[in-house]
Order: C-alpha cells, then structure tokens, then sequence
C-alpha cells in the first residue's frame, strides 16, 4: 500500500488562497489553483463562511482508492491537503488545455466522438465496480489539443463499497425498489447527456424526460434505441444500454 503524501496548510495561508487563488466553485468545495501549474487543489467547505470543513471517511477511502490505483481517463488525486493538521480536501491532476464539455465548440462528428468516448470510460469505470453517478457535460473535460475526453470530480463517485455521497433526484427516479446504484444508472444520465448535447441544448434532464415520455427524439437514433428511450421513462426497469451506439449520423 502506497503512503498518499499530505500538504499541510495554515489558516493564513488559506485565507491568502481565498483572496488570490480562487478558480472555481462546485457542489461540496472550492478548487484553488495549486503551487504547481499542473495540479488544483479541492477543500471541501461551508459555503456560507468558507470554512473548510472535515474531509469525510467515504471521501478519504476513495480518494486513497484512486491514488493506490489510478484510473484511465480521469482527473488523479496526488495528495491529501490539510489545515493546521485537519485534514479538509486534495490535490489533483491540471491541464490547462483542459475545458469543460459544455463550453468546447464541436462539429457535431467531434461532438458523437466525445459522447462515445466517454460512454467508453463509463463502462471502464463499470469494470472497475465504479459508477460515476453525475454524468453531466460540465463534469467532463475535453483537451483543446488532442479532444480526448477524462471525468472529474471524482470524489463523489461509488467506488466498490464507498457510496456516492450526493445522489441526484434523476439517480434516485430511475432506481426500483431495493434496487442497488450500478452501472445501469451510467447509462441512464450518460442518455439523457447525449440527448441534451445533440438535439435539445436548451433543455434541461427534467425537460428532457418529459419529451421522452411524450414519444419524442425516436426519429434521432436507430431502431435499436427505442426500447432504451421507451424504458427511460417508464415505470419498467430501465434496459441498461447506452444510446449514442444508435445515433444516425
């Protein structure tokens, strides 16, 4: 087992991240750009004080789990990060050529590349006994350079017995009863994705799946897809496939 290394920070020193580094805020923390130019740093806090808050056991696991084990095609944890000796978030993998996939301008051929590329690392993760949960495009990077596509954000993953710890209402709609988070639920925000990005930018996954109750975007995607489209939204369980191997070009 590897010793994941540890940066420790003090109050002042954060506080100065704060004021001077600050390079974006997402769901549970705030990312910093780090003291290398490769790498950002994620402290997990209080959003109405900006306090930093415990990095949680569940988080540490996997973060621990991605460090001893490195997966392909996602964002690296290097180090632990605490503040006066509490232990509150990680450093992660940088490229500055790297930008989100709902700010990239792609043709649309680039555009069914990257949705297949990552339905392709999805189902690595699968493999893994890892499932993503959050399938969205602004939590997938798309290098300006080479177009190849990695997740981030993935701290919030379920990584074997570690949980995802925020689940999202689309997750917790499409699972049955007793049903488990697995590779299934991929598939299912991984549709709704392709379908936002290549047909209905405006919309939103709610929105969405009201259309696709309604019959629509069938036209789109081969035959082969509607029973996929069909089960989405519907009380029966959802089939599992992923529908960008089904799109007409």
């Amino acid at each position: 087992m590897q010793r994941m290394p540890n940066i420790n920070l003090t109050s002042a020193e954060y506080q100065t991240m704060l004021d001077y580094c600050r390079y974006q805020t997402g769901g549970e923390g705030i990312l910093f750009k780090g003291m290398r130019p490769d790498t950002l740093y994620k402290i997990f806090v209080d959003y109405e004080t900006t306090t930093p808050i415990g990095l949680s056991d569940n988080k540490f696991n996997k973060v621990l789990a991605m460090y001893e084990n490195p997966l392909e095609d996602s964002v690296q944890p290097l180090s632990t990060i605490s503040i006066d000796g509490n232990l509150v978030g990680y450093e992660m993998t940088f490229d500055e050529q790297d930008t989100t996939l709902d700010q990239m301008f792609l043709t649309r051929k680039q555009l069914i590349d990257a949705l297949k590329g990552t339905s392709r690392i999805l189902q690595y993760y699968a493999r893994n006994d890892i499932t993503y949960g959050d399938v969205k495009s602004n939590n997938i990077l798309i290098n300006r350079k080479t177009k190849r596509t990695k997740f981030c954000d993935m701290d919030n993953v379920r990584y074997g017995q570690y949980p995802i710890d925020l689940i999202t209402d689309h997750i917790e709609s499409m699972l049955a009863p007793e049903q488990d988070i697995d590779e299934s639920v991929d598939a299912y925000m991984h549709n709704l994705m392709t379908i936002q990005m290549l047909n209905v930018p405006q919309l939103d996954y709610d929105q969405i799946l009201y259309q696709i109750s309604e019959g629509k975007f069938r036209k789109s995607y081969k035959k082969e897809a509607s029973e996929a489209l069909a089960t989405m939204a519907s009380p029966k369980p959802f089939n599992g496939e992923y529908i960008i191997q089904y799109v007409k070009k």
